[in-house]
């Protein structure tokens, strides 16, 4: 006898594998596509504009493109994203199978995919809400994120092989077929939509709503400054990750493969620290758990900038220590917003401290691409590292960050009419 329980867990595991499917086939071709780009141009800027390009869509488009999604249906909106993935795949292969592909075409088809992404991403999400019981919804959420760390994990030295024995236009023709794969098994399956809520007919409705999120955030001293710090190292670890190519290739004097393993051993390293904060459950305060992280990661780019050239193999430790930090800095940072901010602003809050995150991103991409060329790639990891092992104190001693734990009972209530 079919229950209630085995029509939805049925119906979201079909859904559930349509975006593994996908997953997979583009991790597949990004890890190509960026060695090609290595191998071919060897510059840090090409890198550098290249993670540029696909983060423009999010932070500049990302509450409109959140709006609109919340005004389509939510199928739709993934069904299209499948096919322009295809397309774009396809547009690659045909390009590159002439002899005619180019690095600005792969710009082109980054920014589309990135555009696509965005809209794919918020549509999965809130799909995902209507279709799993919400006691169900942590559970699910575990599941979604180890298959995040077993993609990265297993993508790299898989499409590294794939690279070698097909070639850049055969993994390109798997990422046509996963796609097409995912669009087919959505289509199969019915996806809700949420109940029709009051319709917001004028751009005045959705930028009085940006605003109040943006005045709670302001209202806020010890968010600001976290906020303001976390901006500072990412300005210096976003670019670092768009370098990795380049201090594989002309650092260590390595390949595809050794670019694999660096990968796979942070995607690794993502898996052990979600499970170590699992069992530990992280300190008491969450700061401190956040500037853990933050400091472990500092001390690991630190030692990628110091490396020797045949320092390969504790290159790849290091990925794996930066992995596992990955969990101790965001998880904790996560926790902090959920507990604190009222459910009816969390959406606008996490949207503005994500669009005020990436922000600074493209800084340190346009700054890095020249830097690295000019003065090699490692001194980037260097002052990465320099800066993640000062904010550690910074964040220790900074009266209002103190209070940041503590803020949930007097914050909360001040904003909760």
């Amino acid at each position: 006898m079919t229950t209630q329980y085995d029509r939805w867990i049925a119906r979201f595991w079909v859904f559930w594998m349509s975006q593994t499917v996908a997953r997979i086939g583009s991790a597949f071709s990004g890890f190509a596509l960026v060695w090609w780009v290595a191998k071919t141009y060897g510059t840090a800027t090409s890198l550098a504009t290249g993670t540029l390009i696909t983060m423009l869509p999010s932070i500049v488009l990302g509450p409109l493109i959140g709006t609109l999604v919340d005004r389509l249906h939510r199928k739709t909106v993934i069904l299209c994203a499948n096919i322009v993935y295809a397309v774009a795949a396809l547009a690659l292969f045909t390009l590159s199978e002439a002899g005619m592909l180019t690095l600005w075409h792969l710009y082109v088809v980054m920014f589309v995919n990135a555009l696509a992404g965005q809209f794919h991403y918020l549509s999965v999400s809130a799909a995902t809400t209507l279709m799993v019981p919400a006691e169900q919804l942590q559970r699910i959420g575990g599941i979604s994120q180890l298959r995040e760390g077993a993609v990265s994990v297993f993508a790299p030295p898989v499409g590294a092989l794939l690279l070698e024995a097909i070639g850049l236009n055969g993994v390109l023709f798997i990422e046509i077929v996963t796609a097409m794969m995912a669009f087919a098994l959505v289509l199969s399956i019915r996806i809700p939509d949420p109940p029709a809520a009051a319709e917001e007919s004028s751009h005045e409705g959705v930028f009085a709503s940006l605003r109040s999120g943006f005045a709670y955030v302001l209202g806020w001293p010890a968010l600001l400054a976290l906020m303001a710090m976390a901006m500072v190292v990412n300005l210096f670890f976003n670019p670092a990750f768009s370098l990795m190519p380049l201090l594989v290739k002309d650092h260590f004097q390595g390949g595809v493969i050794q670019l694999a393993w660096m990968e796979t051993g942070f995607g690794a390293g993502m898996i052990a620290g979600s499970l170590l904060l699992g069992v530990w459950g992280g300190f008491t305060r969450k700061l401190y758990t956040l500037l853990l992280g933050v400091g472990v990661m500092g001390l690991a780019a630190f030692c990628l900038g110091v490396l020797p050239s045949s320092g390969i193999l504790t290159a790849i430790a290091a990925m794996v220590i930066i992995g596992i930090a990955q969990p101790l800095t965001n998880a904790p940072l996560m926790a902090i917003i959920q507990g604190t901010v009222p459910l009816e602003l969390q959406g606008r809050v996490m949207g503005f401290l994500g669009s005020a995150a990436g922000i600074i991103s493209p800084i340190g991409l346009l700054v890095a691409g020249p830097v690295s060329d000019r003065l090699g790639v490692q001194v980037w990891y260097l002052v990465a590292g320099v800066v993640a092992l000062i904010a550690v104190p910074v964040g220790l001693l900074l009266p209002v960050l103190r209070t940041l734990d503590d803020a949930r009972a007097v914050h909360t209530d001040e904003a909760t009419p």
